[in-house]
């Protein structure tokens, strides 16, 4: 019995007094009772849903009535393919997840070999004057501080030589 003068969803439902040992009483005394118990039974039938919970044993019973109003619901649903479309969705999701996963991987892999690179081509240029010691030359992207530069630079020699002073200056630990 669900409680105090009140039935369980399963006889609300079937408009009948609710007894001390209902078979539905334990699963179906909840807010939305009625409505899902109504889905197990326009696709089940009462006599089936109460025989599918009796074979089971007790502790089972409950997850039992929750996966087939889970299964009545989606069948209403979707007469054809029930729950089974909502498993197709969850699995596509999966698939589209799986690649945008590898996608971006291959950014940043991409991403990695561009800044190794960088990495290489910033050190030779440090690495031209030899008091700097390659070694010590700060050449990790995570650890590099941009330089403050004031001004725009027209890519003269003159400023070149400047801009390459001031990377020494700003990315070697000397």
């Amino acid at each position: 019995m669900a409680g105090a003068g009140s039935s369980c969803g399963a006889c609300k439902f079937l408009r009948r007094r609710c007894i001390p040992g209902c078979t539905f009483a334990p699963y179906f005394s909840y807010e939305q009772a009625a409505a899902h118990f109504a889905a197990a039974h326009r696709v089940f039938g009462a006599s089936n849903v109460s025989k599918m919970l009796l074979r089971l044993p007790l502790q089972n019973r409950g997850d039992a009535a929750a996966m087939i109003c889970y299964e009545a619901i989606a069948r209403v649903h979707d007469p054809v393919y029930g729950c089974v479309a909502h498993i197709f969705s969850l699995q596509h999701q999966v698939a589209m997840l799986k690649e945008e996963i590898e996608s971006i991987e291959m950014q940043m892999a991409n991403f990695h070999s561009f800044a190794s690179d960088h990495e290489q081509s910033l050190c030779v240029l440090l690495d031209a004057d030899a008091s700097v010691d390659i070694n010590q030359a700060c050449c990790s992207h995570i650890e590099l501080q941009r330089p403050q530069i004031e001004h725009d630079f027209c890519f003269q020699s003159s400023n070149l030589e400047k801009m390459l002073q001031e990377l020494r200056g700003d990315y070697c630990y000397l």
